[in-house]
């Protein structure tokens, strides 16, 4: 990854991050002053170098880890935002990547009911208040 790509990838996680949602080629290369094909060039080689995922066949994001640009079952809330996940264990690694207190809703992989993980404070819980079962289970 050199230097341009490196600066993409870091002001294209620092959008995520503000908005709570990927940002677009045009919003990127305008925040660099950078031509929109380049942000589009550096998105594909990044991709390739899985350091973020595309839709197929477009240059929309759809997972920039441990961030989900679609809806999932797994929803962060922390410093009055949200943002989705793309499993429990991502839920918890952007907390960490945050360094922020914040509630995860996740979805149980056993019953399919909802629950609220707190992480990063004395109460956190990682098991299903419906049934019991452990909400971070390997996939």
């Amino acid at each position: 990854m050199d230097e341009l790509d490196l600066g993409i990838r870091n002001e294209t996680y620092s959008s995520f991050v503000a908005s709570g949602h990927a940002p677009e080629p045009a919003d990127v290369a305008a925040a660099l002053d950078l031509e929109e094909h380049e942000v589009v060039e550096a998105y594909r080689r990044l991709h390739d170098a899985h350091a973020l995922v595309l839709e197929p066949d477009t240059t929309r994001i759809r997972m920039l880890n441990p961030f989900s640009a679609v809806e999932t079952p797994h929803r962060v809330e922390a410093r009055g935002r949200s943002w989705f996940a793309n499993c429990a264990w991502d839920a918890l690694g952007i907390l960490g990547a945050l360094h922020t207190d914040g509630a995860i809703r996740s979805q149980c992989p056993d019953c399919g009911s909802h629950s609220t993980i707190a992480r990063m404070s004395d109460t956190a819980d990682i098991k299903c208040h419906a049934c019991g079962a452990d909400m971070l289970v390997v996939v």
